[in-house]
């Protein structure tokens, strides 16, 4: 099962980490391509704002009544 996991901008933005490194990082957490792009997409929405800290993901349960294995998230930037 998924679990929830933080990622810290600090260290993202003072190093000379890419966004294929990030997307690797959120890959190695989630074990799913589909989610690691999901997952940067919703990073991306909250931009470039710099009282961001970090983002928390947390999966959240599946609907019984769909029949996917995909784990959803939810996104939380904190500041």
């Amino acid at each position: 099962m998924a679990s929830s996991f933080s990622i810290q901008l600090l260290r993202v933005r003072s190093s000379s980490t890419s966004e294929s490194a990030l997307r690797d990082e959120i890959r190695a957490q989630t074990e799913s391509d589909e989610e690691a792009v999901s997952i940067m997409r919703s990073i991306e929405r909250f931009g470039d704002d710099p009282s961001i800290s970090r983002y928390d993901m947390t999966p959240t349960r599946p609907r019984p009544h769909i029949a996917v294995a995909r784990v959803s998230w939810n996104v939380h930037a904190v500041r």
